[in-house]
């Protein structure tokens, strides 16, 4: 008889539980899930540094994050003149905290790809809102870029996480399993189902997300 693998660890399994449980303490737990509509994104379309920060509002908006964040563009080529913009050397963007505030830089080129944009705004932005904290998340500094990645599940943002990763095709910190079943976590946590997020998801993702449904 041949058996399902399933999506994670018992191990993993615990550690995102304890991840739920500790951001729900700290943070007000979302209601529901965040996605790709003008209904949660009412910056305009383009490419400029004015449409970018606009993003990070509605972002910031959405983790209920009041703190000030600068962001700005890496300066990076264009992508026509790279030889290969999807290697995953490539630094899509990162947070740094410097004196007189904390700062996002993204490479412009991820505005084109908006599901990837948003997510990786919410990744940098997740780093700026557990900054202090990092030993005190489950897991401790080791695990921080992981609990950042799941932090961002718990917040909502869990479509972008999957489906990003996903287009990109690449995995980053989670495991796109690990990520399908986070997501479907958030969805049973709070009282939701997959039809919430189906719409928004390839059919690679929802599978993901129904495993974890059957795994709960």
């Amino acid at each position: 008889m041949l058996w399902s693998r399933p999506s994670i660890s018992d191990d993993m399994r615990s550690w995102m539980t304890e991840c739920f449980d500790w951001f729900d303490e700290r943070f007000e737990p979302p209601i529901e899930p965040i996605v790709p509509t003008k209904a949660f994104f009412k910056a305009p379309t383009g490419t400029s540094a004015e449409t970018a920060a606009l993003v990070l509002d509605d972002i910031k908006k959405h983790m209920k994050f009041s703190a000030e964040v600068d962001i700005v563009p890496l300066s990076v080529l264009p992508a026509e003149y790279r030889i290969d913009y999807q290697s995953l050397s490539a630094i899509a963007g990162t947070y740094q905290e410097v004196e007189g505030g904390a700062v996002i830089q993204y490479d412009p080129e991820q505005m084109n790809r908006p599901i990837q944009f948003i997510n990786l705004l919410a990744h940098e932005l997740m780093h700026a809102r557990l900054s202090g904290l990092e030993s005190e998340v489950p897991g401790g500094e080791l695990a921080h870029e992981l609990a950042t990645d799941l932090g961002c599940i718990i917040a909502g943002f869990g479509v972008f996480q999957l489906q990003a990763a996903d287009d990109a095709g690449w995995f980053g910190y989670m495991t796109q399993p690990s990520r399908g079943f986070a997501l479907a976590m958030f969805l049973k946590r709070r009282g939701l189902s997959i039809d919430d997020v189906s719409p928004y998801l390839s059919t690679r993702c929802r599978k993901f997300v129904l495993k974890g449904f059957k795994e709960l």
